[in-house]
């Protein structure tokens, strides 16, 4: 064997980095999880409330913490730019130490810091609009879909697509 070579023919499994923020984002993550291919391997940035890897219906994977933004009854600009730039600065960190092939996250937050690391460092993102939004984006769908920060963008309603001719059409329920 030559120096330098691996003898190992095995391929690596591609490695997603997906959002576990909490409330509905994470029971539509789980659906969407549960149709993901069983050969992917998972880094989840997630909130307290995000759900636990390896626990319902959460396949395993490494998790790294991060805050909440504010809520509609938890306002507050300050909390909203620490999680911010929280989340970007943990996920430009893994894109420097893991080999992550895509992100993908449903409707929450988080989405916009973490594509905008995944896009300056080259990496696929999709974006999946929550099955709740029928007739508009929601504000961080708005933000993703006009600033490109998504290679995919789906939204689950064949109305909403209409007025979003860039976007897909997909279900994850």
């Amino acid at each position: 064997m030559s120096a330098g070579k691996n003898n190992d023919t095995r391929q690596r499994r591609p490695v997603a980095v997906v959002v576990l923020s909490g409330g509905g984002f994470t029971f539509e993550t789980k659906c969407l999880l549960a149709s993901m291919a069983e050969d992917i391997d998972f880094i989840y940035i997630k909130t307290e409330f995000g759900g636990v890897p390896g626990e319902g219906n959460i396949p395993f994977g490494k998790s790294y913490l991060v805050p909440s933004f504010s809520t509609k009854t938890r306002r507050s600009l300050r909390r909203s730019i620490h999680a911010f730039l929280q989340t970007f600065a943990i996920t430009l960190r893994l894109v420097r130490t893991h080999s992550i092939d895509f992100f993908v996250t449903v409707g929450c937050s988080h989405a916009v810091p973490m594509f905008l690391a995944g896009r300056i460092s080259g990496r696929n993102t999709v974006y999946i609009e929550s099955i709740t939004r029928v007739d508009q984006l929601s504000t961080t769908g708005k933000i993703i879909y006009y600033f490109r920060l998504s290679t995919i963008f789906i939204v689950q309603w064949a109305d909403l697509q209409k007025t979003y001719p860039l976007s897909q059409v997909g279900s994850i329920l």
